[in-house]
C-alpha cells in the first residue's frame, strides 16, 4: 500500500480552499441577484418573513456605484461559501482506518444515512408486520435476513447460527480493509450494544467514497442473528455487500464455530 503523505495531503487541501474561494467569490461577481436585477431578501407581512421574492427590483445609487456592487457580490459569496466550505469539509473527511491517504480528500458520495435502521416492529407484505431490521428495496444493492422470505426472496438471505454478538464485534475490530477490492475507505462501529445483541457499522469505498450499512442483530424470536448490508446509493453494488457479508461469515465460521445456510452455489446470497 501507498504511504500516507501527510504534509502533501495539507497543501493539496489548503490550495483546493484557496481556488474554491476564489471561484465562489467571482461567481458572486457575475451571478449576484442584484447584478440580475432581482431581490433575494425575505418579503415580511405582518411582522413574520415569508417566501424569498424574486421579483425585479430597481437600481439604486448604491447599486451603480463599484462599492455598492462589490458590496453585494461580497456578502453573496459569503453566503455560498457558508453553504458549500462544510460540505466540502465533511466530504473530505475520512474514516482513520482506510487503506492509505490516496483519495482521502476527493469528494466522497457517501449517501445520507437512513433514519430507520436498528430493530423495530415493521411492515411485511405477507405478514402483516414483523420485528426486525429494515427489508431491502427493490435495487439489487442490499441483503437482509429480518424480513419473511415470502417478502423478497432474492435479497433475503437465512439468518446465522452463532454464539455471541462478540463474536461479530471482534472480527468487525479486526477488519481487513481493501479485500476483494472493496471497503478500502475503511469502516467504522457506530453503534454496538453487547445488552441488546446488536452492531451498526459503516463501511466506505476506497475511491468514490460511497458508504454502506451493515447491521447485525440476534432474533430471539428466531434463534438466530439476523444482518443487514445495503449501499445508500446507486441501483448496483457490483456484489460489494455480497463480498462484505461472505468475509464477515467466513471469518465467523472459521474463528468462532458458526454455521450457516448457504444456497446450492455455496454462497450466502
Amino acid at each position: 500500500t501507498l504511504k500516507p503523505k501527510a504534509n502533501g495531503r495539507k497543501m493539496h487541501s489548503y490550495n483546493g480552499k484557496v481556488a474554491m474561494t476564489c471561484v465562489i467569490f467571482i461567481f458572486g461577481l457575475v451571478f449576484s441577484p442584484q447584478t440580475l436585477g432581482y431581490s433575494v431578501l425575505p418579503q415580511h407581512k405582518n411582522g413574520r418573513a415569508t417566501t424569498v421574492s424574486s421579483t425585479p427590483i430597481q437600481q439604486t445609487k448604491s447599486h451603480d456605484s463599484r462599492r455598492g456592487f462589490l458590496t453585494s457580490a461580497a456578502v453573496q459569496s459569503a453566503t455560498f461559501l457558508s453553504i458549500l466550505l462544510p460540505v466540502t469539509a465533511t466530504a473530505a473527511s475520512a474514516f482513520d482506518n482506510r487503506l492509505d491517504d490516496k483519495y482521502a480528500d476527493a469528494l466522497a458520495t457517501t449517501g445520507a444515512q437512513p433514519k430507520d435502521l436498528g430493530v423495530a416492529t415493521r411492515k411485511s407484505r405477507t405478514e402483516g408486520s414483523y420485528v426486525g431490521l429494515k427489508m431491502c428495496g427493490n435495487s439489487p444493492n442490499c441483503l437482509a435476513s429480518s424480513n419473511p422470505v415470502a417478502d423478497l426472496p432474492v435479497r433475503t438471505i437465512a439468518g446465522w447460527n452463532g454464539g455471541s454478538i462478540k463474536d461479530v464485534k471482534k472480527v468487525i475490530d479486526t477488519y481487513e480493509v481493501g479485500h476483494d477490492d472493496i471497503d478500502g475507505g475503511g469502516f467504522k462501529v457506530v453503534e454496538y450494544d453487547e445488552k441488546e445483541k446488536y452492531i451498526y457499522v459503516q463501511f466506505q469505498s476506497y475511491k468514490a467514497g460511497y458508504i454502506d450499512d451493515f447491521e447485525c442483530w440476534y432474533n430471539p424470536k428466531s434463534g438466530l442473528f439476523d444482518v443487514r448490508s445495503s449501499s445508500r446509493v446507486g441501483y448496483s453494488d457490483l456484489g460489494v455487500n455480497n463480498l462484505r457479508l461472505e468475509y464477515i461469515a467466513g471469518r465467523l465460521e472459521k474463528e468462532f464455530k458458526w454455521t450457516f445456510e448457504r444456497r446450492r452455489n455455496g454462497s450466502l446470497a
